[in-house]
């Protein structure tokens, strides 16, 4: 029997959530920055219903409603100490590495692309995937270039760099701005259950497809 295949010739990546537990490290860095300022700190519970639409969006919910203008404050510092901390307990999510490995080996090109700020992208993919982030022929994240997601621009440049079409283009994301970011761009999207806002709201979000843990996605790759 003829194997199928596969459609997919490029897997696009989140990060934070998706790719890895960076959890942790994002709270610790923000307290640290609002604790400079005086202001009250945040659980990691508290920071998860902040973080993933931009750094900006995260500082300016984190500062105090009567102090609105603080937030470019918090930012600097969250941006200096998080650059020195990003993988204090940052980690991939289990199945992950071995997931990504197995894309690969079908002849699968991998890139990341994420809101999250760019040097700190690939400092954390270098990190953590060696070779020196080999594993992945593109690591792009936010900055002066190009918008942040849901905007399609970054995903979409990031795409044509790599001379794929939209319909060999799969994105994997954990939050609903992932979602839009991957139907704006004109990709079919899964969404990681996993994640920072769990596999109900995802689907409740208008999720097509969903998977509860990284090697799911070997399983129903050739599917979608």
């Amino acid at each position: 029997m003829e194997q199928k295949t596969n459609t997919f010739r490029l897997v696009a990546f989140d990060l934070d959530g998706t790719i890895c537990n960076t959890l942790s490290d994002i709270a610790s860095s923000l307290n640290r920055a609002l604790k400079k300022q005086g202001f009250p700190t945040f659980s990691d519970d508290g920071v998860s219903g902040i973080i993933g639409k931009s750094i900006v969006y995260m500082c300016k919910h984190a500062v105090p409603a009567d102090r609105p203008e603080a937030w470019t404050d918090v930012r600097d510092g969250f941006l200096k100490d998080y650059a020195e901390h990003l993988c204090d307990t940052t980690v991939p999510y289990p199945e992950m590495p071995e997931m990504l490995l197995a894309l690969k080996a079908r002849g699968i090109t991998l890139a990341v692309v994420t809101n999250k700020p760019d040097p700190h992208a690939k400092k954390m993919i270098r990190t953590l995937f060696p070779p020196e982030g080999a594993l992945f022929a593109c690591v792009q994240g936010q900055c002066a270039d190009y918008p942040v997601k849901p905007d399609p621009t970054m995903l979409n440049v990031v795409r044509e760099r790599l001379g794929f079409s939209r319909e060999e283009t799969l994105y994997l994301g954990d939050m609903d701005v992932d979602l839009q970011f991957a139907k704006n761009a004109g990709l079919k999207c899964v969404g990681c259950g996993w994640g920072y806002r769990g596999e109900a709201f995802l689907k409740e979000s208008g999720a097509k497809h969903v998977i509860s843990h990284p090697l799911e996605l070997l399983e129903i790759i050739d599917k979608l």
